[in-house]
């Protein structure tokens, strides 16, 4: 049984929930929407949608990022997971928007959203809170990739952007000639870079429900068949090898809580979110990568794996973060005022 109790809505009926997902269902076609090129995701979106109705909410949904300008007055709550639209910076459209009719919406603050997205200043902010974390160094488009203050070997990606986006076994580098040819590829692609040196061992995630204050789920390694043992794009987006929840040993579990606590002091309250980390079984080393906001809830990812683990099925998660959220937004909607 769980060893802590979740949020449940004691009248759902009265809470009016605009859900916005890439694949969420259009009036008046309430159905699973052909897949395209991602794996999975129209499944998991319309799933998403029918376990948010189960629950008993009165449930508008919409594929359309525009479709949280008329919430105002029609909606009590704004559940997006529209999370990679193509423009830049994707993640903050919504709360943003959001923010400005005052309507809580799920994940935190656009303020906190923002400093999660870029890997580069979540990094900068970690290491102020003293987390330990992986130099690294920023490249934008039109200035050369000249080498970085710290060595090799080089892990080369977005600075911004969700699922691994971009990286492939390619963004693994023992040299800086090597490095620099990748950055070039990114430039190319009109993308900001962030080059870290590359930590060795094992992606592990930490998922965390807000709660009282929150609740660490668990640990889980996501499995991986690459060189260096890194997640490709190709790997997040399919997620042919899977997760599993992993033990680690009692100092490392304590020096996660420790981090845990540092991160929700600077950046909480948060609905809920990752800790996404490397770790060298070998050394006890770990790394603190960066910061996921409404990350995924299938039920083979982080949360699902580690919730289930713990008793909690995806419905009465889904339940939880949509009822903590209100709460942690009840009284905080009304004090901004036109200054000028």
């Amino acid at each position: 049984m769980p060893s802590l109790p979740l949020l449940w809505p004691a009248a759902p009926q009265q809470t009016r929930v605009l859900y916005l997902a890439r694949f969420a269902p259009d009036d008046p076609i309430y159905e699973v929407k052909p897949e395209g090129m991602t794996s999975g995701y129209a499944e998991y979106h319309f799933r998403i949608y029918e376990e948010l109705k189960s629950i008993g909410y009165r449930v508008a949904s919409s594929s359309k990022p525009y479709a949280a300008l008329v919430a105002g007055g029609n909606a009590d709550f704004v559940f997006s997971l529209l999370n990679r639209m193509p423009i830049r910076n994707p993640e903050l459209l919504v709360p943003a928007i959001c923010a400005y009719l005052r309507i809580p919406v799920l994940g935190a603050p656009p303020n906190i959203r923002a400093l999660a997205e870029d890997k580069y200043l979540s990094k900068l902010a970690f290491a102020a809170r003293g987390l330990p974390v992986a130099p690294g160094r920023v490249y934008r488009p039109g200035a050369a990739p000249e080498p970085p203050e710290f060595a090799g070997p080089y892990f080369v990606k977005d600075r911004f952007g969700a699922a691994s986006e971009g990286v492939t076994e390619a963004s693994l580098q023992e040299s800086w000639d090597g490095a620099a040819a990748v950055v070039r590829d990114f430039h190319a692609a009109g993308k900001e870079v962030l080059v870290e040196r590359f930590c060795p061992g094992i992606d592990v995630t930490v998922p965390v429900l807000g709660h009282d204050p929150y609740l660490v789920l668990g640990h889980v390694a996501p499995r991986s068949d690459k060189v260096g043992g890194i997640l490709t794009a190709d790997l997040k987006t399919d997620d042919r090898l899977g997760n599993e929840v992993i033990g680690l040993d009692p100092c490392t579990v304590a020096a996660i809580e420790d981090d845990v606590r540092t991160v929700w002091d600077a950046f909480g309250p948060i609905d809920y979110f990752r800790l996404d980390y490397r770790w060298d079984p070998a050394t006890g080393r770990r790394w603190l990568i960066e910061m996921n906001i409404c990350c995924y809830l299938g039920k083979r990812g982080s949360i699902g794996l580690a919730g289930a683990r713990l008793g909690y099925d995806r419905t009465q998660i889904v339940a939880h973060v949509v009822e903590y959220s209100l709460a942690r937004q009840r009284h905080g909607q009304g004090h901004e005022r036109w200054v000028i």
